[in-house]
């Protein structure tokens, strides 16, 4: 599988990862925001170890890259019917961790803690790409609320966990009731767990 216009390095990123749909979704979006000059910065939500912080970063290290975590897991007081089990779920990582698979971090903005709260500071930022990656349905719904205003024309969201089943359905319920009444057409991925992304209109 090849990835015009990528780099070799990056092309056998996207091969590893695990997920190559939605890498290379991501990294010929990027590509062509940068072709497109279309301006803004990167942001990611939902970091956990920092795997894909480190891609997006190594693939324009030129635009800030912002990433939103609380590095401790899911916020108890974001979570429907919660299970035992959920309340540990992704606690397996820690900023100085994320710090160091990144590497070089110049250009790298860390939030830390329970988003939106993290997002204090920001309002005046445009994005041209966004990930948001948190799982479940009140993170989802305040990272849209957050960042569909303040994305570049052209600019590209991503939101993973879209057709997965977990947490009753969390990522599709908080999208679809966010785009009820909005222009953008969602684009459904054949990836791990089902990504959706939009382009801003």
């Amino acid at each position: 599988m090849k990835f015009p216009p990528l780099s070799p390095k990056l092309a056998t990123m996207i091969r590893n990862s695990g997920d190559p749909v939605r890498y290379g979704s991501m990294a010929l979006a990027i590509a062509g925001l940068d072709r497109a000059g279309i301006p803004g910065a990167l942001a990611e939500v939902g970091v956990w170890r920092g795997d894909t912080s480190r891609f997006l970063h190594l693939q324009a290290p030129h635009r800030v890259l912002h990433l939103f975590d609380t590095f401790q897991g899911f916020p108890g007081g974001d979570l429907e019917n919660a299970k035992p089990s959920d309340a540990i779920r992704f606690r397996e990582s820690s900023l100085e961790a994320v710090k160091s698979r990144l590497g070089n971090a110049e250009n790298v903005l860390f939030h830390v803690g329970r988003f939106p709260d993290t997002a204090a500071g920001l309002s005046h930022e445009t994005f041209s790409f966004v990930l948001i990656d948190v799982d479940i349905y009140k993170p989802t719904l305040a990272a849209l609320e957050f960042f569909y205003p303040r994305l570049s024309k052209g600019g590209y969201c991503f939101i993973h966990d879209y057709n997965s089943p977990e947490s009753n359905c969390a990522v599709s319920r908080a999208v679809t009731s966010f785009f009820k009444n909005r222009s953008e057409f969602l684009v459904e991925l054949p990836d791990v767990w089902g990504s959706v992304v939009f382009r801003k209109s």
